[in-house]
């Protein structure tokens, strides 16, 4: 995975999306969709027009490239009605309905929420879960980051982790706690 380029979902939401057959603005990026099942984004949601706004998907294979400003599709034809996606199922799911959702041990332990996602720019791979414990906390102690693997079970409203994944969280990332020097 060395050279891979991870982004947060939260990166890209509000990107303007540009087809690369008509080298034309054709919306902005508004959530994800995700498959809990596989830890793959499967498409964008974007929304576009002025007057009157029109909401369509781009799965992710049809993505052409991710700038820093925006998001290339090869062609216009690869923005799909968001009806041909089912976002019923019970693994694909907005990232809007993921961000706040508990992450618990499977002793019952609440361990934090779901902040944002990590996934890797050219296969859409889900890497990691940001989690919080709200932002006092993260002001103080910094964000955990949760790694994706196999000890993770995602149930309707939860996310549930086996104990010895706990070891896995990368801890304290920022904070003014670590850059006080403040923890040993």
């Amino acid at each position: 995975m060395c050279g891979d380029i991870m982004l947060k979902i939260s990166d890209i939401v509000g990107y303007p999306i540009v087809c690369n057959d008509q080298k034309k603005f054709r919306g902005e990026v508004k959530d994800a969709v995700l498959d809990l099942k596989n830890c793959t984004l499967t498409g964008l949601i974007i929304d576009y027009g002025s007057l009157i706004h029109h909401t369509r998907v781009i799965p992710f294979n049809s993505i052409y490239k991710i700038n820093r400003n925006n998001i290339m599709v090869r062609f216009k034809k690869n923005i799909l009605e968001i009806k041909n996606m089912d976002l019923n199922k019970y693994f694909i799911k907005k990232n809007e309905k993921i961000l706040g959702c508990e992450v618990i041990e499977d002793n019952g332990k609440l361990l934090g929420f779901i902040q944002d996602i990590i996934f890797e720019e050219k296969s859409g791979n889900i890497l990691g879960l940001v989690l919080t414990n709200g932002m006092i906390d993260d002001i103080f102690n910094g964000i955990q980051i949760l790694p994706i693997n196999n000890s993770i079970i995602f149930e309707k409203e939860k996310i549930v982790i086996l104990r010895d994944t706990k070891n896995d969280i990368l801890k304290n990332i920022g904070g003014l706690k670590k850059l006080l020097e403040l923890e040993h």
